[in-house]
């Protein structure tokens, strides 16, 4: 493995260890954990001393000591023996649970008192070994367990040491001497150690506690910044400020999931300046225009509350507060009201990481909506731009009637299968209206004359593309920039046989669709040089085509929106005087003999007319 594959496997390691800072951490678990890291710790304290004792053991056989051969060998070797049982349970068995610590210290305090029994005073500093092996634990109920049983066992150990008398250069050779010049000035000593002991493993457990407060504190905060940043993406490139509404209180909602966890989901409504007025949703995303104009301030009432809210206010940047179980927060622009947010939530008053994060999200969004407001007018002076010249386009034949119009509505079906968003479908719709612009520049003549063209009056009619692009020019914006690469190819084929000779993916996507929609509607429609055709025969012409003048993939999403495009060529009929021009979704054309249609288009054929947008609403002015 090469070292650059290396180091990326450390980072990929290193991402998925710390990548996201664990905000649910409670001392409990982090006592449990440390738990098994301190047996490991223990084992590996208890093999080294068991090594040690066998090394002891070495240096007394060499004469480097002078104990008692025979002695020292059966206390060397059977205590590096129960020193390596902690080292096997922690390691070898890898058992856990709350008994293995308090086994691990009676086995050092078995191991203690053999030792002092056998070597008496050489090994007297061994009484604190339980106690320090305890500590690493913070736990205080161990450490008072090992110092309750240690006394005990320097008790015993000073006995047995006496019974014995193993050791010949003890001084302490009767009980009373033991115990008197032995045992009680070492518990003594013991004591005063502990009681260290004691205040260093509460002062730990003290900071251990303080300190897992504050990374939760610091994992909650990092994640609800997270989520802030996340969702500052989501709202970018919004141009409408009613969508921008409906994603700004499911953001809120989230964030306060996130940072509070409260029982249920918060109860919230925001509103956001749609031009003059205010549209605000509620917190399952449904606008509820709860706002009254009272002068220079605005007026609603949720949950049982009354807010009023200043228009315009000198000197104030937008602030998020919270005040009376409420979380209010205000976006302003210049000293102008541009939005504000109400959630019925309590926040703790020293709840610093709450209102830190909601201060960051108040004055990220609020930039958000102000460049919002800029570009949906923009987009909205782009399209009526568009608009007015498709009227204008559209009202210099009277044979192409409300040709335009119903292309645009047809690419807003269609355009589902290849637009990523709201967004993208919305400006396809518009740019979709362009598409014929070009007409404006060929002679009216040649436009409705009746019957066929001439080779050199078709050679004049394909030039509309160029016409047409020629007439977006450089005009800027999505919305010109899509209809100028509609309009230069929707006119040519999949198999390089249009216009332009452009074929297969080459040409523009979009140009794609617009071309079946307005090869669908101008056979559909009845012109000067021909009858219109019957709604069957379109579909079968078209289904046809697929991978010959249409993209495949186009004639697929055709064939899955045909009885609705059939439904909006009746909504916008050329002439609504006529008839015979009117085409019905419900009429006998599309039948169940119409074994082209699949079962799910079968089932779409009894939908109802298309209903208009229940989002769209008329908010109140202010």
């Amino acid at each position: 493995m090469s070292n650059e594959n290396k180091d990326t496997l450390k980072k990929k390691k290193k991402q998925k260890a710390y990548g996201k800072l664990n905000i649910n951490l409670s001392k409990d678990q982090f006592m449990t954990d440390n738990e098994t890291k301190s047996n490991k710790l223990f084992g590996k304290i208890c093999l080294f001393a068991g090594f040690l004792v066998l090394f002891c053991l070495i240096l007394n056989e060499v004469g480097v000591f002078r104990i008692a051969p025979v002695i020292m060998r059966i206390s060397c070797i059977a205590s590096a023996i129960l020193f390596f049982i902690p080292f096997v349970i922690s390691y070898v068995l890898k058992r856990t649970g709350e008994w293995v610590k308090y086994f691990m210290i009676t086995d050092i305090l078995l191991i203690v008192i053999m030792l002092y029994s056998v070597l008496s005073y050489h090994v007297m500093i061994v009484w604190l070994f339980p106690l320090v092996c305890s500590i690493i634990y913070f736990d205080k109920r161990l450490v008072h367990f090992t110092e309750f049983t240690t006394i005990p066992a320097i008790v015993l150990g000073h006995y047995l040491a006496c019974k014995f008398l193993l050791l010949g250069d003890d001084p302490l050779r009767t009980v009373e001497a033991a115990m008197l010049y032995g045992a009680l000035p070492r518990v003594i000593l013991f004591l005063a150690i502990a009681f260290v002991g004691r205040q260093v493993t509460k002062k730990a457990s003290k900071m251990l506690s303080n300190a897992i407060e504050n990374s939760n504190e610091i994992g909650r905060m990092t994640n609800g910044i997270q989520l802030v940043m996340s969702q500052t993406q989501n709202l970018m490139g919004i141009r409408d400020m009613r969508v921008l509404a409906g994603r700004m209180v499911t953001n809120l909602s989230d964030l306060l999931v996130l940072m509070l966890n409260p029982e249920t989901k918060p109860v919230g409504t925001v509103g956001v300046l749609d031009g003059d007025y205010f549209y605000t949703v509620d917190s399952n995303g449904n606008p509820n225009n709860i706002c009254r104009d009272l002068g220079d301030e605005i007026g609603f009432e949720f949950n049982n509350a009354r807010f009023k809210l200043n228009k315009r206010a000198e000197n104030v940047t937008s602030y998020a507060e919270e005040r009376e179980g409420f979380v209010n927060i205000r976006f302003y622009d210049h000293g102008k009201l541009t939005g504000f947010a109400v959630f019925r939530q309590d926040v703790e008053p020293d709840d610093y990481s709450m209102k830190e994060v909601l201060n960051i999200y108040t004055h990220s969004t609020t930039s958000i909506i102000n460049n919002t407001m800029l570009t949906f007018d923009m987009f909205r002076t782009q399209e009526q731009l568009a608009y007015s010249l498709a009227v204008v386009s559209e009202n210099s034949s009277q044979e192409t009637g409300q040709h335009i119009r119903r292309v645009s509505e047809y690419a807003r079906i269609m355009g589902q299968y290849v637009c990523q968003n709201e967004e993208q479908l919305e400006t396809f719709r518009i740019a979709a209206m362009l598409h014929d612009i070009g007409k404006l520049m060929i002679p009216k003549e040649i436009i409705e004359k009746p019957g066929r063209l001439t080779a050199e009056e078709f050679g004049v009619m394909k030039k509309h593309v160029i016409y047409g692009r020629d007439i977006i020019g450089n005009a800027p914006g999505e919305v010109m920039e899509m209809a100028r690469r509609i309009i230069l190819h929707h006119h040519e084929r999949w198999d390089g046989t249009g216009y332009l000779g452009v074929s297969g993916e080459d040409i523009d996507k979009f140009a794609r669709y617009v071309s079946v929609c307005d090869v669908f509607d101008a056979l559909l429609s009845r012109r000067s040089y021909k009858a219109a055709w019957p709604a069957q025969k379109v579909y079968e012409e078209i289904t046809s085509q697929s991978g010959r003048q249409f993209d495949p993939s186009a004639v697929e999403a055709f064939k899955k929106c045909y009885v609705e495009m059939l439904r909006i060529r009746d909504q916008f009929p050329d002439d609504e005087n006529d008839e015979e021009n009117i085409i019905s979704a419900d009429s006998q054309i599309v039948t169940a003999k119409n074994d082209k249609l699949d079962e799910q288009e079968q089932k779409r054929r009894a939908l109802p007319k298309i209903q208009v947008d229940p989002s769209i609403v008329t908010p109140i002015s202010i």
